[in-house]
Formats: structure tokens, sequence, C-alpha cells
């Protein structure tokens, strides 16, 4: 009885620090696929976005902002310091751009959802048109959930003409 005591202890020692290193490893990226409702919440999100700049519905839109002063830039804006010294703060630029601009349609593909708990991470191919030309750009969105709505808590984007 002693002996199969110690030859337990003795594998419990040597296969301790194998359990141990599995789970303190850290998860690669595709642990953090959006599934489910939440992705659903975030796909709502997303479609009210191309429709609200699409229609120029400015109040729709901010409905999918966290508020009107998160970190929101064209990356060459953000890079060259336009606007207040530092700041990466341009949604009225955008704004004016979008809602006062002439129309156009958007749409976004290659979309990518990421997501732990109620940080997600989105990135998405948008592509503008108008009746005479196509833009495209890439944008990376955070979002938060927030007392249960996933918000925009930052967007930063390129464009091509």
């Amino acid at each position: 009885m002693n002996h199969f005591r110690i030859m337990f202890a003795a594998l419990f020692i040597a296969v301790m620090p194998l359990c141990q290193a599995q789970t303190s490893v850290a998860p690669t990226s595709s642990n953090f696929e959006s599934t489910g409702e939440d992705r659903k919440a975030i796909e709502t999100v997303l479609d009210t976005y191309t429709r609200a700049v699409s229609t120029k519905n400015q109040a729709l839109f901010e409905t999918i902002l966290l508020n009107t002063n998160i970190p929101f830039s064209d990356v060459n804006s953000a890079i060259k310091g336009k606007g207040a010294a530092g700041s990466t703060s341009h949604y009225d630029s955008f704004r004016r751009g979008v809602f006062g601009g002439p129309p156009f349609m958007q749409k976004f593909q290659n979309v990518r959802i990421a997501q732990d708990g109620p940080l997600a991470d989105v990135s998405v191919v948008f592509v503008n048109t108008t009746a005479d030309e196509t833009n495209w750009g890439w944008k990376t969105l955070q979002l938060l959930k927030v007392d249960g709505q996933w918000k925009i808590a930052s967007e930063f984007y390129t464009g091509h003409g």
C-alpha cells in the first residue's frame, strides 16, 4: 500500500507540470472568433452602419457610437496630427464628409469579427459607390458591449480612390 502511494505521488508530481503548462498557454487568435447572439448583434451594428451612411441618416448612425468623442479617424489625419495636436478624434470631419457630402452607397466585405467578452475587434473592407466612381478602404473598429448593446468605441480607416 505504501509503495502504491509513493508511485501515485511520483506520477502526480511528474504529470502536474504538463497540466499546468497546457492551462497557462495563451489562446490563439482563432479562440476569439465571435459566434452566436453576440456575432449577430455585431453584424446588426455593421448593417446599421452601412444603412445610415448610405441614407445619410446621421441620427441613426450616432445610435451605434459609444459617443461622438471616440477615436475616429482616417489614418492620414491621425498620423499627420490634423486638428488637435496628437488627437485621433476626428468624427466631426467624418460626419461632415459623409452626411453633408454627395450621396453614395456603402457596403462591407471581408468582414472579420473577433471577440473576448464585452470587447470586439472588427475589420472590414468598405466600398463606397456613387454614379461616377468607386472608392474603397480598410477599417478597423473596436466595439464595447455596454448595458447589453454593442457600441463602436473607436474606428480607424484608410481610403483609396
